[in-house]
């Protein structure tokens, strides 16, 4: 074979390994785009396994757990007995005794272990009394002895503040959850008065037996003003058995309210009263131990807890403010 020959078979090779190369190159797929390269998904996977939704859901019970601890009535309704015993035997001061100082401090620990437990260990009404307890006996107090200590009076003045936005908080999650058509306020029928009885049963103080109370008790002096709680008419104002002087006020709605023990009255049957009017005294006439005001409250003919209805209400001022 000639040398020229020889020589132009490797070219002929050379050419045809860069043409199959070409086809090759024309025939082969393009990559695909995954979703990190659209920018659909992380380049990086999350550190750890994702962790998958929950197959069964948390059991109704949570929301309804019980109390870490006992309802804080008794020790509201003690601490308040307490109260007005060292305001008899204890003489006026212009500062807090120790034993006061003592007293006041034990009882805010209880309480700031009651305010501890979750929202749903606090019923509105438990504290809805916890802040009267606590406002009415503390005022009282100072009036009796004078100045508290400082660090004491910012104790308890946070709280009753504390007391106040749980009760909001209780009450617009009712609200949120479920909305039904509000109970009518009514007003409180005496300035800034000691809780000394709840509603339902309880011992009865004079013939010790178990009894149902029908209304709230709210120690006060003898002469304090009694107020309408809401406007309506008198359609009962005299001397009824067991209650003593009483009032009884109808208003729209079909409710009524009473008022009891009374010193004198200040309105006769027939009456027409605004919320906030004067229609009495506080008295204790009839089954009374001591000068205080019974307050009920009826709804179609049933009774009904009080503080349910004036629990929303301020009362540092007259029914009627």
């Amino acid at each position: 074979m000639e040398p020229s020959r020889r020589r132009a078979r490797p070219a002929l090779a050379v050419v045809a390994a860069a043409a199959l190369a070409s086809a090759a190159c024309a025939h082969a797929p393009e990559p695909k785009l995954s979703f990190a390269d659209a920018g659909l998904l992380p380049a990086v996977e999350p550190d750890g396994p994702v962790l998958p939704p929950a197959k069964i859901p948390a059991p109704r019970k949570v929301a309804s757990e019980p109390a870490d601890g006992p309802p804080v009535d008794p020790a509201l309704l003690r601490f308040a007995a307490d109260a007005r015993a060292r305001r008899v035997r204890l003489p006026a001061a212009r500062e807090f005794p120790d034993e006061v100082v003592t007293a006041w401090t034990t009882f805010g620990e209880e309480i700031d272990r009651y305010l501890a437990r979750p929202l749903p260990q606090t019923p509105l009404l438990e504290l809805v009394r916890a802040r009267v307890t606590l406002e009415a006996e503390w005022d009282y107090d100072v009036r009796r002895f004078g100045r508290a200590p400082d660090d004491l009076g910012a104790a308890q003045a946070g709280r009753i503040a504390r007391l106040a936005r749980r009760v909001e908080t209780v009450h617009a999650l009712r609200q949120g959850l479920f909305p039904k058509r509000p109970a009518p306020r009514i007003g409180w029928p005496i300035e800034r008065a000691g809780l000394s009885s709840t509603f339902g049963q309880r011992i009865d103080p004079i013939d010790g037996t178990r009894r149902m109370h029908y209304g709230i008790d709210l120690a006060a002096d003898i002469g304090r003003v009694v107020f309408s709680a809401a406007k309506g008419y008198v359609v009962r104002a005299g001397w009824i058995r067991g209650y003593g002087l009483l009032v009884e006020v109808r208003h729209p709605g079909d409710l009524v309210t009473r008022y009891s023990h009374l010193s004198r009255l200040l309105c006769a049957p027939g009456d027409a009263l605004e919320a906030g009017q004067a229609l009495g005294l506080v008295g204790a006439t009839g089954r009374a131990t001591g000068p205080h005001l019974h307050f009920e409250v009826w709804e179609s003919g049933q009774p009904r807890d009080p503080l349910a209805w004036l629990g929303e209400r301020e009362h540092d001022g007259a029914a009627g403010n």
